[in-house]
């Protein structure tokens, strides 16, 4: 039924329809490029994989920044940096129009790289349901929420090398950023219209990209405790417990979790 389809109660049926034909380079979890119709050795596909994913967050730079990016630290090489950029070529192939997905840089206009026009990113595609769905109060803006935190799979960037990617921390800090603030927008909205289930999966699709953010467990407990859930609401901090334990030798629940724990779970029966 079309009713159910455009509810924030659920995940909508058709999701965002992503590159269509194009190529699609999803950061926001393991991260993947989609839509490649080339070949390339799996021993050269790690960095073909780098050079993409830095052109989608940095469209329109000269070969110095590819260097700085890629191999930072280290006098460019014209050779190696062409070899990359030529392979990675081939690995993309062309679009259903017979364009290369990335263009040679004397066909750009401006001698700058950047892939094709039909290319698309998964974190272009959440910051422009954000943008919309932040703007808007109604069904139609949480609808737009939500549809931004159906593309999270996970922590941004997961699976790369520890070793690369320097490049990337900054992007990947404002993406978790940008997560958690929208998981928790939505899942207040939802709380607060008495939509549990839909509250808590926005705070539990922000909690992939960041497990140990207790500002998301809070909205957890809060929804548990709005549906009345007590043992959810027991493994819920019980869950948070684990991750703390966890996390670099063990850190204590912040004060503002503990004490909404408090206020929330039954005080225990006591006997005289």
């Amino acid at each position: 039924p079309t009713a159910t389809t455009t509810s924030p109660t659920r995940p909508p049926q058709t999701e965002d329809p992503g590159a269509g034909d194009g190529l699609d380079v999803l950061l926001l979890g393991p991260i993947n490029i989609a839509g490649a119709t080339g070949r390339i050795d799996s021993s050269r596909k790690r960095i073909g994989i780098e050079l993409v994913a830095f052109l989608a967050l940095n469209p329109g730079v000269d070969h110095h920044a590819i260097d700085d990016a890629l191999w930072p630290g280290r006098i460019g090489n014209k050779d190696r940096r062409n070899q990359v950029i030529s392979r990675t070529r081939s690995w993309l192939g062309t679009d259903t129009d017979g364009k290369p997905r990335f263009p040679r840089v004397h066909d750009t206009g401006d001698n700058r790289y950047r892939l094709g026009p039909h290319t698309a990113c998964d974190w272009t595609r959440f910051q422009k349901h954000t943008r919309k769905g932040l703007a808007d109060h109604t069904e139609d803006g949480d609808l737009a929420l939500r549809r931004a935190l159906a593309l999270v799979r996970g922590r941004p960037f997961t699976g790369i090398d520890p070793g690369r990617y320097a490049w990337a921390e900054p992007a990947i800090e404002e993406m978790v950023s940008a997560i958690t603030h929208v998981a928790y927008e939505l899942s207040t909205r939802r709380r607060e219209a008495g939509d549990v289930p839909a509250a808590l999966w926005a705070a539990r699709r922000g909690l992939l990209a960041a497990e140990e953010n207790e500002t998301l467990h809070r909205q957890i407990f809060l929804a548990h405790h709005a549906a009345g859930d007590i043992d959810a609401l027991r493994q819920a901090a019980a869950t948070l417990t684990n991750i703390n334990e966890q996390l670099g030798g063990g850190v204590d629940m912040d004060a503002e979790t503990a004490e909404l724990l408090r206020n929330l779970l039954p005080r225990p029966l006591t006997t005289r």
